[in-house]
């Protein structure tokens, strides 16, 4: 089975429901809905939030990589469109369980798209989907993988080695799970908490979460990394919100 495809029909299937019940417009597309206008992504709480700061204003600018007629978090299928509707929310630091299930504080900043710095990384930087306090956050939705990248690539980190039994995620000198392995190597070296987040019908990436995880070398290492589902999160949140996740992803 393919898990990311199935999800996508579901996303879509949930995207149509919306726009039947709320008189939404959008196009449905075989592999994902693409809505006709960003704020339809949003819960309306979250986007009157976002259209008053000006850097959450610039993350939903980002153009969708298939369609540049379109921005990024029109579509259906979009992690970083999730991710927003809940850490962008204005009410999200009062909320207890979720902060007791993050490990954060209501008084910590939250950063979308934070650069950590690597020196060997020249061109194009990590980008950490959301950072929260001493925390970092990596979104996943539909994506089918972590990517992969050659061993000379992942050996220029500092130190990764050290951190991570390579040999049983590289054949023929290609590494699996390289933005799970970057994620890791930027917690050791900030001193932060690594947090997956996925939906929980992803059996497929919790499996490559699980491997990388069983292969850190630095067990203190290990026991800050966790993988927690979006449905997880979403009991943790105010009613109105759950209602809004639930009815649109799950």
């Amino acid at each position: 089975m393919d898990n990311s495809l199935q999800l996508k029909k579901r996303l879509i299937s949930n995207a149509l429901n919306l726009c039947k019940n709320k008189s939404l417009t959008g196009i449905e597309r075989p592999s994902a809905f693409l809505f006709d206008k960003i704020e339809m992504s949003f819960y309306d709480k979250t986007f009157n939030n976002i259209i008053n700061n000006q850097e959450y204003l610039n993350r939903i600018g980002k153009i969708h990589p298939k369609v540049p007629t379109i921005l990024e978090m029109q579509s259906s299928n979009s992690s970083d469109a999730i991710l927003m509707n809940i850490f962008a929310h204005p009410e999200v630091k009062d909320w207890k369980p979720l902060r007791d299930l993050l490990s954060i504080n209501s008084n910590d900043d939250i950063e979308f798209g934070w650069n950590p710095v690597h020196e060997n990384e020249k061109w194009k930087k990590t980008e950490i989907d959301v950072k929260i306090g001493n925390s970092i956050f990596e979104a996943k939705l539909t994506e089918t993988d972590f990517k992969s990248k050659h061993l000379n690539i992942v050996l220029r980190y500092v130190d990764v080695e050290k951190l991570i039994d390579l040999k049983t995620l590289t054949k023929d000198e290609i590494v699996s799970n390289y933005q799970l392995i970057r994620n890791i190597v930027t917690a050791k070296k900030y001193g932060y908490k690594f947090h997956l987040l996925i939906d929980d019908s992803r059996t497929d990436l919790r499996n490559e979460f699980d491997k990388v995880k069983n292969s850190i070398i630095d067990k203190s290492l290990a026991n800050s990394i966790e993988l927690i589902t979006w449905q997880q999160i979403s009991t943790c949140v105010s009613v109105d919100l759950k209602e809004f996740l639930t009815e649109k992803y799950f």
